[in-house]
């Protein structure tokens, strides 16, 4: 993982990517306990092509290639064996969540990671059962800023669909 953060810094400095966020089951295992996961999500923002409206990652692609990481598995480029997916952020909660992610310092290597509050409200659009799996270990770990996480839900309009779910799983006493 020392490797991948390594190599989104460099994509930064570079100027290849303008800012990037770890997210995901990746995301969610650095403020609590390691999570199992095949993949590590990478939300990233980009400028289109001069004359473009639309957004591409083949730039990131190509200058992956330049650094000798070409090899696919399932949505994933491998870099240095762990399979990374790009995700272009898109505008409103996820462009939020990259701009306020944590900078990690991590045996001296940096990455960016999505705030656990960010990450729960991602997985409650997102509603898969891993989803809400992933959202009941967040919202329980003791860094969990309930406040925060609320706000974040008055700003994307998630507050009802957030006591749905919090009824559901049994997370409404704890509101």
């Amino acid at each position: 993982m020392h490797e991948v953060c390594d190599i989104l810094e460099q994509l930064v400095r570079e100027g290849t990517l303008i800012r990037y966020a770890i997210g995901g089951a990746t995301a969610a295992g650095f403020h609590g306990e390691p999570l199992a996961t095949r993949d590590v999500d990478v939300f990233v923002f980009m400028d289109a092509a001069p004359g473009q409206l639309l957004i591409s990652l083949e730039p990131v692609f190509a200058r992956l290639r330049a650094l000798g990481f070409d090899e696919f598995e399932e949505e994933g480029i491998l870099i240095n064996g762990i399979p990374v997916q790009f995700l272009h952020a898109s505008p409103g909660l996820e462009s939020e969540a990259v701009e306020a992610a944590t900078v990690i310092e991590w045996d001296h290597h940096r990455m960016r990671v999505m705030t656990p509050e960010h990450l729960a409200a991602i997985a409650l659009t997102v509603g898969r059962p891993k989803d809400r799996a992933r959202m009941v270990y967040l919202v329980e770990l003791p860094i969990f800023d309930r406040d925060f996480f609320h706000a974040i839900l008055m700003r994307h309009q998630l507050t009802s669909r957030w006591q749905e779910w919090a009824l559901a799983l049994g997370l409404l006493s704890e509101n």
